[in-house]
């Protein structure tokens, strides 16, 4: 939520700070100024909660340090320059607002939003390498026969599959691989891993991700807006408040056109390339069927089965017999697997796809309630816009539908629509995206128990956890809400709560 809305409201208050220097008509930059202040406390909140998220991540998974410390290394540290400039760049809007030229604001707060923009690019950049390894070349494949070569080979094949022997090992030996990751010694044996640091931010499937997931941040962030100003528009009945909805309207419907036939469809067919699992479940194809459209869409091709699990199982044929001990002492000749040497690879694969299509019922569903989601989003925006402005023929129909229910009640119903299924779409986006690289942590090559931490989390502090993120996010949409609605009031609130702390 804080970074949806961290992407979202500098585009609208861009457009208000733009309409401001041409119109000259106060009611904008006082909204634009209303904005800023909603934007400073939630960028302040995201920063605290995406600290402890960080905390949490090294702590709950510590395996995790082996992507940070590899693939993600340079990304992450491009993020943190990313972050000071977002800092930076609102910092200086902020108290440059009204001291300098309404275009010259509007150029800062783009400026923030370029940063805002690369920061969520360079997480996702990461997030993506968990669902598509690129760097591995064939490693992956060499496993499990169904996946795709992961790019060039900027990874030690040899590395990986030590460290991928190391890690079945000790899980198969009852230790704990997420410690293993960690050991200097095993560090060492193991040897350098990555030659190209970089190489995270070459691939495809990161492309198609950074432009769908920050455009969905973005969407999320400009539809609270709009939801916002129509509910106060609906009570106040105020000139002011419609035209700033007049405002964000347009940024809203572009947005949310580009999103599923440009970027959603270039993401669908980087899930079909390089996530084969994820497809199936996202279809649900337990077996492999026709279907011209979905086929045409995902392959180019209306004659091209919907591949299955049916036919992923049958690529594990190819394998026969190959153990991990001989396939690891093919790459890495001497090479032992201890514990995993007489494990058949083929059993191995079985199991994995038997997890991951355990997943299939809610992938599937969550997918098509997104996909709904999507096309009310894309209602909305349209509905509300054929309301608002002058559109051949759609502005007759609108006014047919809506009109009986006033300009009001039609802002309202259409502005919560348009924010509520924004935030509904993206929110299953993200689990179908999570859930469907089961059961890996890294695609096919990483297992969640190699990289989760050993200790068991006392419920107590679990509870305290919970509880502090839970009160930090209520705390802060309050906060938000009174200061974008009496701000004053949260004025009055925030010295009263600094002479409490002293």
């Amino acid at each position: 939520m804080f970074l949806s809305i961290s992407l979202g409201f500098p585009l609208v208050i861009c457009g208000l700070m733009i309409k401001y220097s041409r119109s000259g008509d106060p009611d904008y930059f006082r909204a634009a100024k209303t904005l800023a202040g909603v934007l400073a406390l939630n960028f302040a909140l995201g920063a605290v909660t995406g600290t402890l998220v960080e905390f949490g991540l090294v702590q709950a998974w510590p395996g995790s340090i082996f992507v940070i410390a590899t693939f993600g290394l340079a990304p992450l540290v491009l993020e943190l320059i990313a972050f000071v400039g977002e800092i930076v760049f609102l910092l200086w809007f902020v108290i440059s607002l009204g001291k300098v030229k309404a275009s010259y604001s509007a150029s800062i707060m783009g400026l923030y939003f370029a940063f805002a923009a690369l920061s969520g690019a360079l997480i996702t950049a990461v997030n993506s390498w968990l669902n598509a390894p690129w760097g591995t070349g064939s490693i992956a494949s060499a496993i499990y026969p169904f996946l795709p070569t992961y790019g060039p080979a900027s990874a030690d094949p040899q590395a990986l599959v030590k460290l991928k022997v190391a890690l079945l090992d000790s899980l198969l030996s009852g230790g704990a691989p997420s410690q293993l990751i960690q050991n200097s010694t095993v560090a060492r044996s193991i040897g350098l891993t990555l030659n190209d640091p970089f190489v995270a931010l070459s691939s495809p499937y990161a492309g198609a991700s950074i432009l769908h997931n920050v455009m969905a941040g973005v969407i999320v962030g400009v539809s609270i807006a709009l939801a916002g100003f129509a509910c106060r528009y609906f009570r106040s009945g105020s000139s002011y408040h419609s035209k700033v909805i007049r405002v964000v309207l347009p940024i809203f419907l572009v947005l949310i056109l580009i999103q599923p036939t440009l970027f959603g469809d270039m993401m669908g067919k980087a899930v079909v390339s390089y996530d084969p699992t994820k497809f199936a479940l996202i279809e649900g194809a337990s077996s492999s069927y026709s279907n011209p459209l979905v086929s045409f869409l995902a392959y180019g091709d209306p004659n091209h089965a919907i591949v299955g699990f049916d036919a992923l199982r049958n690529a594990t044929r190819s394998l026969g017999n190959l153990t991990v001990g001989q396939l690891a002492s093919t790459v890495v000749p001497g090479l032992s697997a201890g514990a995993a040497s007489n494990v058949s690879l083929a059993q191995v694969d079985l199991a994995d796809l038997a997890s991951a299509q355990a997943n299939m019922g809610f992938v599937n569903a969550a997918y098509y309630a997104m996909i709904v989601a999507g096309i009310l989003d894309v209602f909305s925006a349209v509905a509300l816009a054929s309301f608002a402005f002058r559109v051949p023929l759609l502005s007759r129909l609108a006014g047919l539908v809506f009109r009986p229910l006033g300009q009001r009640r039609t802002y309202l119903l259409l502005g919560l629509l348009a924010g509520s299924t924004s935030i509904l779409a993206s929110a299953l986006g993200w689990a179908v995206r999570e859930v469907g690289r089961k059961p890996w942590t890294v695609y096919g090559l990483i297992y969640p128990q190699e990289v989760v931490s050993p200790v068991a989390m006392n419920p107590v502090v679990m509870a305290t956890f919970v509880g502090v993120f839970v009160s930090m996010a209520v705390v802060g949409i309050y906060g938000m809400y009174v200061f974008s609605t009496r701000p004053l009031k949260f004025l009055e609130l925030l010295k009263r709560g600094a002479g409490e702390g002293s």
